[in-house]
């Protein structure tokens, strides 16, 4: 994990939410953050 992976990671977890990977071999990564929403 690179160090931009790893900052954006502590900012998500900071604000209660979650990022996940998935490793495609023929199209790349891909990188889906989820957030909670203000109620």
């Amino acid at each position: 994990m690179g160090l931009g992976l790893y900052v954006a990671k502590r900012i998500v977890q900071q604000h209660n939410g979650r990022i996940a990977a998935e490793n495609n071999l023929t199209a790349g990564a891909t990188f889906t953050v989820t957030l909670p929403r203000k109620q």
